[in-house]
């Protein structure tokens, strides 16, 4: 304690040192631990469920990244039970709040009755769903919802009889029999939801237009093993029952033609298994790699900030010279003096690890917002939502690096001040050599700390070149004068062959208006993350095709390519008279024609797409 009271005098007695010494360690400690939080609860954290470790999710072996099954393949998987020890399936899925006028849309999951039994996840008020639930037309309970703690929350504000009430969802009424506990966000990490709805209610909502009846319907699966199962050996077991699954799910009504087309590549990758303890992501391919960059970067500003300190404590250390040299002769050890300096760097780091945990809870929460897209696609991020709680990696990291800024400028000037001699402070030119004392270890600081800082200005520089390059790039389309809007009439009641009369009068409505030039439709918009990507059995003149091959298409009106601004360097554009009934056309980019025709011209070619019903 007397050596912690005499480090707080002494840091005291030099405050815009001290200052900034303090402020520096925040910063870089702060940048550190807010990328080491991300890196954390992107990539190491578990799931907030019972024994994690045991979850593993269905994949094939050409999936980097989590993968969607035909609902079909999931009740194959759910009726052999002997493979896992319980499994379960979700989806994605965005529901309208609003009876009327704007739409309030809420982010929602359709899930197995098995989910929450799987997960091992208990309501914090009601019950969770169960197998009863998940049944076509609804439970013994009717269509019912289980909703997050935030938006229980939000919504009904967190009263207590929120159980039982009615939350319309898409204008159908479903019952709320139970609220999430705060820290359960859903197994995909990167995202939340507000609401999960028993998937077998699908057809409710959209009756005609189920994807569920239509056997279109996307899940995930996600299972978990047998006390002792290997993970390696779950995957062969899975293999083995892999043809039975195929044949069992075929789809009908079919043309031997087109089933034959079908079947070559449905289901021909072998499954396979990936832990999922630590959830399922979309965003792991698309920031790990830059955020470990990033914190590299971090930990090099920080080096540099420990090397200015280490300069700074020298001078200060140089400056107390003659007490130093007086206490020595005085009696104290060498010793003595070392742990007084020591002692001093623990509270520089420590005040500066304690400011710099704040900066980061509130840079990391910075960065997530960064993060955030906008999106039409249910099955994409739209707003990023990461668990930034202080877990203890975060904590062990902050401290671990607290202590490691503690060797990086403590020990400099504990190394130079063991080298006085007790006779300097009687020496009458004492103070006069403490430049030469201290030259060679600043000096090589100063090296250190340059060089670094070159790097990162050259990094940097190359990092700013590459972005303008970036947002200097063609594009291929005109985005300046561009205004996209979405229009959903899958929610509206009317049939579905008034649905493109529909949309070609909401066309010409908007062309009319003053100020617009041009206006058209498209099933994807460019740059939006939205594929569309059929795949090519054959191209008339081009090379024999091994396998399928997909690409990315769209679907679009009549001046589309006027209304991007996209120049045409041969043929003709899509018009009116291309409806159904007539020839179908298609419009190719030249990177089409290099890829499949190399380099020929395309105009006049036919080219056969597959179309399955999956």
């Amino acid at each position: 304690m007397q050596d912690l009271r005499l480090a707080v005098r002494a840091l005291r007695a030099t405050p815009i040192v001290t200052a900034f010494a303090i402020l520096s360690l925040a910063l870089g400690i702060g940048a550190n631990t807010a990328i080491f939080s991300l890196v954390d609860s992107l990539l190491l954290r578990t799931l907030p469920v019972k024994d994690p470790g045991r979850l593993v999710l269905l994949r094939d072996s050409r999936s980097v990244g989590p993968r969607l099954w035909p609902y079909p393949v999931w009740k194959q998987v759910r009726e052999r039970s002997q493979l896992f020890d319980s499994s379960a399936a979700w989806s994605f899925a965005r529901f309208d709040l609003a009876s009327g006028g704007e739409a309030q849309f809420v982010d929602g999951l359709w899930v197995s009755g098995s989910f929450f039994e799987l997960l091992g996840v208990r309501p914090l008020l009601g019950r969770t769903l169960a197998d009863a639930d998940d049944r076509r037309g609804g439970g013994p309970d009717g269509p019912v919802a289980v909703i997050s703690y935030s938006f229980w929350q939000r919504h009904f504000g967190g009263a207590t009889d929120a159980i039982g009430r009615t939350l319309a969802l898409d204008s159908l009424p479903f019952s709320v029999v139970g609220v999430t506990p705060p820290d359960f966000f859903g197994v995909d990490v990167g995202r939340t939801f507000d609401v999960l709805l028993p998937i077998n209610d699908e057809p409710l909502l959209h009756e005609r237009e189920s994807a569920l009846n239509r056997g279109a319907i996307g899940v995930m699966i996600i299972a978990r093993l047998k006390p002792g199962q290997a993970i390696d050996a779950a995957a062969a077991e899975l293999r083995r029952v892999q043809p039975q699954i195929r044949d069992a799910t075929l789809p009908e009504n079919m043309t031997q033609r087109d089933l034959d087309r079908f079947l070559r590549g449905y289901l021909k990758d072998p499954f396979t298994l990936v832990s999922a303890a630590t959830g399922n992501s979309t965003l792991r391919g698309r920031y790990t790699q830059p955020l470990l960059t990033i914190l590299m970067v971090v930990a090099t500003v920080l080096l540099i900030a420990c090397a200015n300190i280490a300069n700074l404590l020298l001078a200060r250390s140089a400056a107390r010279r003659n007490e130093f040299s007086l206490r020595l002769a005085l009696g104290a050890s060498r010793w003595r003096i070392v742990r007084q300096l020591l002692t001093e760097s623990v509270v520089l780091a420590g005040t500066g690890a304690a400011c710099g945990l704040a900066i980061a809870r509130w840079g990391s929460r910075l960065l997530v917002r960064q993060f955030s897209t906008q999106t039409n696609n249910v099955f994409l991020t739209n707003n990023v939502f990461l668990d930034l709680s202080v877990d203890w990696r975060v904590l062990a990291f902050t401290i671990a690096v607290a202590a490691a800024t503690v060797i990086l400028f403590g020990m400099a000037p504990a190394l130079q001040t063991s080298g006085i001699a007790p006779m300097d402070a009687l020496k009458q030119h004492g103070r006069g050599t403490s430049k030469d004392a201290r030259g060679g270890l600043s000096d090589g600081l100063i090296v250190a700390q340059v060089a670094l800082s070159v790097g990162l200005v050259v990094a940097a520089g190359l990092f700013v070149r590459t972005f303008v390059s970036l947002t200097h790039r063609n594009r291929g389309f005109d985005a300046d004068r561009v205004l996209v809007a979405t229009v959903d009439v899958q929610r509206a009641t009317m049939d579905a062959d008034q649905r493109i009369p529909l949309y070609e009068r909401t066309r010409e409505a908007v062309r009319r208006l003053p100020g617009v030039a041009e206006a058209a439709l498209s099933v994807i918009t460019p740059v939006s993350g939205i594929g569309f990507n059929p795949p090519i059995e054959q191209v008339s003149g081009g090379p024999p095709m091994v396998m399928n091959e997909r690409v990315l298409g769209n679907v679009v009106s009549p001046g589309w390519f006027r209304t991007f601004g996209i120049p045409l360097v041969g043929g003709r554009d899509v018009t009116d008279r291309d409806r159904v009934g007539t020839p179908r056309v298609v419009v190719v980019n030249q990177a089409f024609a290099r890829k499949f025709l190399n380099g020929a011209n395309p105009l006049g070619r036919v080219i056969t797409l597959v179309f399955t019903p999956t």
